[in-house]
């Protein structure tokens, strides 16, 4: 049985406590998500448990002979020379020696080895599974690791694919206690998902910190809260927690008010017989009397405290300038690394103003790329990209390193990224605003945390006032609480949106339409996240054969090989260079018809007033006018049902496509 006890558990740095008194215990079958702000010590705690790092205060105990799982920080030594596969392996007992040991017995006629031997080799078997090779694979596929990615060298890996293969190499262990640190942060949705089933069917006692709230809910059966006062531990999951926290603090309030209240009649009674000599014993025993009601209302206070979720990030983005009606518009772009084929076959699209658009796809598919040739970071190796003129900019890079100077003290960074015309106050306001007061003012940005950066660089945006925003994963290093407040601001935001990102609950609420790219191109989900969610996971099913498919052109489009895709792509992208000319005249006759119909409204409410009819001049001039208004919307109708079959014969031919 593994099981983590821990009491009175605290840790300090330069004298100042991360965490104080924590006392919890973790049973088999238990997933405990750490929560709390940033800073709050849930990544330190974790370190704790893992035995990187010694306590000040307290103690812990594990289970006599607990195996624990943890992602170490740092790949040190000769690993970047290693294969991944091989390297993964590698956390396991060598099953060549085994079988060595094993053939020299058989060869000996040595039973009593053998016997031995069979006793290891169920063991083995019991703690690593029959196959190793075949989990480790199991496991790499599952984190987006290809067959060919499985024979390179660690060093030929990103260090986002690093992670994840060092994950992939905790999670063959099969260790009894798993102690998982922000293991979302370099997964895309697929992996997110795979690694929330893999978790769930986990039987062990699994400790984690994340801050993707979805993930939370699915995997959490216990939440830790870490933050102002107490610890607090709640069985179910964050949602409930949540609830939880907002109705007892909302009690606590109420007791509060009552307390308060009660203390001021006292008081007023006080101050109004303490001098009197008959009263004045009175007065003061209920002098007293308040001083305990006081304690009682500080202990209210102090339970406030460790109840509320700690200080919140909370903004509106100012109203941007009105900008183009396109601000961002591609024609057949392409963009290739070092003479390799292009990352995509040609895009063409285009982004109309006040469309909040999230482009999703697997890790590696070119995501960020785009982003890059849109804001001008990359130049296109074939086609073009277009920024309005009228559009200004504001871009967000998951790489913090690309936009930040890391030796910059951080009010010197946020004047060199912002109006030169802003007075000091209100570059000070905004910091204070994204929770970087005037104790950040002189630090340098290379000593802030993940956290801390991003809360800068979104405060860089907030005093852009762009009209069109960009952001390459902007809640990564973001704990909850400011996830939260940033989603709410986006939601609000008046201006145009792309973003890339990993976060299902910010794509759902945020997220207008979906943009899924591919090795086919761009394929527009209008219904937003919810629909592109449902078709994936359709697709899916079809695919594994999980589920019959209702649609002949899902199972199509996954017999398709990559050329025929890319011809698809192509015959697409000639359509679309068919079909422009054609939308671009129907919604101008659109436009047209709308203010024609308006035109119509005014002067029939205007031949419906009896007043209009005493000036017969002018009643016939209104009808004149009506009935030209009505040919013309008439004709423009007419325009518009051409132009319609026209488009709907072009489209005939996408049919399939």
């Amino acid at each position: 049985m593994s099981r983590i006890t821990v009491q009175s558990l605290g840790k300090s740095y330069g004298g100042e406590a991360v965490f104080a008194d924590v006392a919890f215990e973790v049973t088999p079958g238990m997933r405990l998500a750490l929560t709390g702000p940033n800073g709050c010590g849930k990544s330190t705690l974790l370190k704790v448990l893992a035995g990187e790092i010694e306590p000040d205060e307290g103690q812990m105990t594990l289970s006599k002979g607990a195996r624990i799982g943890y992602v170490a920080q740092e790949m040190t030594g000769t690993v970047l020379d290693e294969q991944l596969l091989s390297w993964v392996l590698s956390a396991l007992p060598s099953w060549n020696e085994f079988w060595e040991e094993w053939e020299k017995a058989v060869a000996a006629d040595d039973n009593a080895r053998i016997e031995k031997l069979s006793h290891r080799q169920a063991e083995f078997e019991e703690l690593y599974g029959y196959n190793p090779d075949h989990k480790a694979r199991a496991i790499l596929t599952g984190l987006g690791f290809s067959d060919d990615d499985l024979f390179k060298q660690i060093g030929e890996l990103s260090g986002g694919w690093r992670e994840r293969a060092k994950l992939g190499r905790v999670l063959l262990q099969g260790a009894d206690i798993l102690l998982l640190d922000e293991p979302t942060n370099h997964l895309d949705l697929e992996a997110v998902e795979w690694l929330e089933e893999y978790l769930l069917n986990f039987r062990g006692t699994l400790a984690f910190v994340v801050h993707d709230r979805i993930f939370l809910n699915r995997v959490g059966t216990h939440v830790l809260f870490l933050g102002a006062g107490k610890p607090i531990l709640r069985r179910g999951s964050f949602d409930e927690f949540l609830i939880w926290d907002e109705e007892n603090r909302g009690q606590r309030q109420k007791e509060a008010d009552k307390l308060s209240a009660r203390i001021d009649n006292e008081y007023k009674y006080i101050n109004k017989f303490r001098v009197k000599a008959r009263k004045a014993a009175q007065a003061q025993s209920k002098l007293k009397k308040v001083e305990k009601l006081e304690q009682e209302l500080n202990q209210i206070k102090e339970a406030q405290a460790a109840s509320h979720r700690g200080k919140s990030l909370s903004f509106k983005l100012p109203a941007p300038k009105r900008g183009d009606k396109v601000p961002a518009s591609a024609v057949d772009l392409e963009f290739q690394y070092d003479g390799e084929k292009s990352v995509w076959p040609a895009l063409n699209f285009q982004l109309f103003r006040g469309k909040k658009v999230a482009v999703v796809a697997p890790n590696g598919a070119g995501k960020s790329t785009l982003l890059k040739l849109i804001t001008g970071t990359l130049e296109p190796t074939a086609g073009h990209v277009k920024v309005g003129s009228g559009t200004q900019l504001g871009y967000f890079s998951q790489h913090q390193h690309e936009i930040l100077n890391l030796d910059n003290s951080v009010i010197g960074e946020i004047r060199r990224l912002s109006d030169s015309n802003l007075t000091e106050e209100q570059v000070m306001s905004v910091l204070g605003l994204f929770l970087l007061g005037e104790s950040y003012f002189e630090r340098k940005v290379k000593g802030l945390s993940g956290g801390e950066k991003s809360r800068l660089l979104l405060a860089t945006l907030f005093l852009a006032r762009a009209n069109f925003l960009i952001l390459d994963e902007p809640t990564n290093h973001l704990d909850i609480e400011t996830r939260e407040g940033l989603i709410r601001a986006l939601k609000d935001y008046d201006g145009t949106l792309l973003f890339v990102a990993h976060d299902r609950y910010l794509l759902g609420e945020v997220a207008e339409e979906i943009w899924a790219l591919d090795d086919t191109g761009i394929t527009p989900y209008l219904g937003g996240f919810e629909e592109y969610y449902a078709k994936s996971k359709q697709e899916e099913a079809c695919r594994t054969g999980q589920a019959a498919c209702s649609s002949e052109d899902v199972k199509e489009k996954r017999k398709l090989s990559k050329d025929d895709k890319r011809r698809q792509a192509e015959e697409r992208n000639r359509l679309y260079r068919v079909l422009k000319p054609l939308k671009k005249k129907y919604d101008k006759l659109e436009i047209d018809l709308e203010k024609v119909l308006e035109e119509q409204a005014v002067l029939e409410e205007k031949m419906n007033d009896p007043a209009t009819y005493e000036k017969p001049e002018e009643a016939l001039k209104l009808n004149t006018a009506y009935k030209e208004a009505s040919d013309w919307a008439d004709t423009l109708m007419e325009q518009m049902a051409e132009l319609e079959s026209k488009i709907e014969e072009a489209s005939a031919g996408q049919e399939g496509v």
